[in-house]
Order: C-alpha cells, then sequence, then structure tokens
C-alpha cells in the first residue's frame, strides 16, 4: 500500500511546483504608453535644493505641475518651464 502511495505524493508535488511560479510573480505587469517613461534633459544648473527633489523609480512626481527630467545630479521633478527653455 506504502508502495503506491509514492507516485501519488510526487506528482502532487510536481503539481504544487508548476503552480507555484505564476503564483509568485505577483500579477500582471503594469503597460505604460509609448513615450510615457522617455525623459528630458533640464536645461540650466538646478540649485542644490531641486537636486533632492527625486522622481520615482517609474519617473514619476509626487506634486502636481512638476515632470522628471535628468540633470547632472540625477532624475529630478522639475517645475513645468522652469529648467526647460534652452538659454542661448
Amino acid at each position: 500500500m506504502k508502495h503506491s502511495l509514492l507516485p501519488f505524493v510526487v506528482f502532487l508535488c510536481l503539481l504544487l511546483l508548476l503552480l507555484l511560479p505564476p503564483l509568485a510573480q505577483g500579477g500582471r505587469k503594469q503597460k505604460y504608453a509609448p513615450g510615457e517613461l522617455l525623459l528630458e534633459e533640464c536645461w540650466g544648473q538646478p540649485k542644490a535644493n531641486d537636486c533632492a527633489k527625486k522622481c520615482s523609480r517609474t519617473f514619476k512626481c509626487v506634486h502636481r505641475g512638476h515632470t522628471c527630467c535628468w540633470t547632472y545630479c540625477g532624475n529630478i521633478c522639475a517645475e513645468i518651464g522652469k529648467f526647460f527653455e534652452r538659454k542661448k
């Protein structure tokens, strides 16, 4: 009787291993629109307090009226229109 139980237990373990990876992935990945994750360059010299306002990993800003752009001090949240004009 014990000998016939072994293949059944092995089958259950394999079935469990096959079902676990989809459950452990955390659901669906969020899709982003094309161009949503593109960054602009901030033209100008941000001050030290501007460099402290970092973007999130998904290039989002907490404050309204701010957008994520890249500078010498990393990706920062800058006011829209503040650093985006190219100075001649």
